[in-house]
């Protein structure tokens, strides 16, 4: 019988953004771009016992792993390569692969799994300017920025706005370690200042454990409930219901990959104890259950000894 609890497996502070079925279908549809898109993403700190092994031509996508941190290794066909801090991978898709966190200094990444139809080309551009081994590159704060403009701007919604922009940067990400030399290191990123409606957000997200309705979060921002529903759908995208309920899957989805709670316990963690409404909204987001998510995602992980 298939347990619910990762027995051994924790990276504290990690973050994963998963994308619904729905959602990777609308990128592939998208023009701009259909070439390239992200699947999932993430950090895995300190990811102790972190592991995975994918059979020849079990999924479509590019897998970036690039350590900041620690030490671990990859496994491609009879080559095996380690990963120390500063240095990154591209996996190509449908390659049988392995990879995982070394034991005495467990590698921090930030990962990311890259769908389209040219995804298959990203590998072959890395050869043209490398070597067969680990990309090595050194520290870049424009690059990490890079990085969290992706995540930060998918961990708020899956609009149409979004997805274009966060994957308008992946090719820039991608060409930092494609040619690493031609890369600016500065930072060109300015602070934005916050608005009243990303003090609504910042207010869910601290609370996306607790039941609170449109009109707490409406009267903690000192607006009216209605104008502040008409506000907020307008510049996201999304009800502020519909939002709130975003993120506590996804933040069920980082739980799911960085603790050891069970699929019940996950539930009552982001503030739902019926476990068979936490099952359907779930479901609902994502296109499958958290059980099938756990078998397809985080299973594999379990192999490694």
């Amino acid at each position: 019988m298939q347990q619910d609890r990762q027995t051994d497996i924790s990276y504290e502070g990690g973050q994963v953004v998963a994308f619904p079925k729905k959602i990777l279908s609308k990128c592939s549809r998208l023009p701009l771009i259909q070439r390239l898109y992200i699947n999932r993403m993430g950090i895995f700190p300190h990811a102790v016992n972190h592991y995975y092994k994918r059979e020849a031509g079990q999924v479509s996508y590019a897998v970036l792993l690039y350590c900041f941190d620690g030490e671990g290794w990859i496994i491609l066909g009879k080559k095996k390569f380690i990963l120390k801090a500063g240095d990154a991978y591209i996996i190509p898709p449908f390659s049988a692969h392995s990879y995982g966190a070394a034991d005495k200094s467990p590698w921090s990444i930030f990962w990311v799994h890259i769908a389209g139809s040219g995804a298959g080309e990203i590998a072959d551009a890395v050869k043209i300017t490398q070597k067969d081994a680990p990309i090595h590159t050194v520290y870049s704060e424009e690059r990490n920025n890079l990085f969290n403009q992706m995540l930060k701007t998918l961990s708020n919604g899956f609009s149409v706005a979004n997805l274009l922009y966060a994957n308008l940067i992946l090719p820039n990400y991608l060409g930092s370690f494609i040619c690493p030399a031609s890369f600016n290191s500065f930072s060109t990123t300015s602070p934005i200042e916050e608005n009243i409606l990303n003090e609504a957000v910042l207010f869910m997200k601290k609370n996306v454990e607790q039941k609170i309705t449109v009109e707490v979060v409406a009267k903690h921002i000192g607006m009216s409930p209605s104008f502040f529903f008409k506000q907020f759908k307008k510049h996201t995208g999304y009800s502020p219901v519909a939002y709130f309920n975003f993120l506590k899957i996804q933040k069920a989805i980082q739980l799911i990959h960085t603790t050891q709670y069970n699929i019940s316990e996950v539930g009552s963690k982001i503030g739902i104890d019926d476990p068979y409404y936490f099952s359907r909204l779930f479901k609902k987001q994502m296109g499958i259950s958290p059980r099938q998510y756990i078998n397809e995602f985080i299973l594999p992980s379990r192999t490694y000894q």
